[in-house]
């Protein structure tokens, strides 16, 4: 497209040229034709005097534009630090809030700790959570895990010799006698049984070593890299592969544990009646003492062994508040009281 003053000038020269054309020798026309030229120098010149103003103007407006959209964008990361600020500030005085509710951590003996919020996955204090060591009977909540997963809590299952082939802890469950898993489950569950965790894994896969596959497998699907099953109660071996885990680890498996109803309602009892094929029963106490010491607590496992010390994966709620505290490498006397002593200070806040 033609300029305006190209186009202005070109419609003023026809003009002029059509007064030549018909004034040559006509001082008089040749006077106005010279001031028609003039006329259109000078009306062309005002003409581009405009359209260089007009470009500037639309130069400055452009640069106004520019700059308002990097004043707006300046604005928008003025408002998310401001948010972010705002946020943090929060976050802060919610734990300093939450530290003056909780008061200080409580002093524990135990060598590897760790306490978590199973909802949200905080972590809320830990101790040598990722030093691998023996975990002892805490290994039956992986068992539990996979029983339960499995299904079919109620189909009969039927003794065999190999079950009965465990030392130290034997309920004492014979070839040829028939229990649901249930009842199973949770005689493992309070009591620990050794001879129980053997029946349960026989029954699940076939085998105790095709069981120990599909729990190691487990730990693959949770993400577990420092831990290793040997077999489903905890034992020590004798050929040296020591089963391991962390505290770390083990709350992973506690908190997938505490999502199953079954396990809850278990580990939660504070005794259970064992019902024996003869019609006769054992009342087995749940080795757990916090259950019984603390109204908050509702599980989980104990375990010991030379290597592993005393240990206590302990649950517990209240006020809508639910945590679980993991205690390895612990004193005998020592296990209760950390145990009970972090979860309490845990659930205050």
């Amino acid at each position: 497209m033609k300029p305006a003053a190209h186009v202005f000038k070109t419609t003023l020269l026809a003009t002029a040229l059509a007064l030549v054309g018909t004034g040559c020798g006509d001082p008089e026309k040749e006077a106005r034709l010279k001031w028609r030229e003039e006329e259109v120098n000078a009306k062309e010149a005002d003409v581009i005097r405009r359209e260089s103003e007009i470009t500037k103007q639309k130069q400055i407006i452009e640069g106004q534009r520019l700059d308002l959209v990097s004043r707006e964008q300046t604005v928008e990361m003025l408002k998310k630090q401001l948010s972010e600020e705002v946020e943090k500030t929060k976050r802060v005085r919610r734990e300093v809030e939450i530290k003056q509710l909780r008061g200080p951590i409580p002093l524990v003996t135990a060598d590897r700790v760790i306490v978590i919020d199973p909802t949200s996955d905080e972590i809320l204090w830990e101790k040598n959570s990722d030093k691998q060591g023996a975990i002892a009977s805490t290994t039956k909540l992986m068992t539990a895990l996979i029983v339960v997963e499995t299904g079919d809590l109620d189909k009969i299952i039927t003794v065999e010799q190999s079950d009965t082939q465990c030392a130290p802890v034997r309920l004492g469950i014979k070839a040829g006698e028939q229990y649901t898993r249930r009842q199973l489950l949770s005689a493992v569950l309070v009591k620990s049984s050794n001879d129980i965790a053997q029946a349960l894994a026989r029954d699940n896969a076939g085998s105790v070593e095709a069981f120990v596959a599909k729990m190691n497998a487990k730990c693959k699907e949770l993400g577990l890299a420092n831990s290793h099953y040997r077999n489903p109660h905890g034992l020590p071996t004798k050929d040296g592969d020591e089963p391991f885990s962390t505290a770390r680890e083990l709350s992973v498996i506690a908190k997938a544990c505490d999502k199953l109803p079954d396990v809850r309602k278990i580990v939660k009892m504070t005794s259970y009646t064992f019902k024996w094929p003869n019609g006769k029963t054992t009342e087995l106490s749940n080795t757990n003492r916090v259950l019984r010491s603390a109204g908050y607590c509702d599980g989980m496992k104990t375990g010991y062994t030379d290597a592993a010390g005393y240990c206590l994966v302990a649950s517990g709620e209240r006020n809508g508040r639910r945590r679980i505290v993991v205690v390895l490498n612990d004193t005998e006397g020592g296990v209760w009281r950390d145990a009970q002593a972090l979860l309490d200070w845990a659930l205050k806040a």
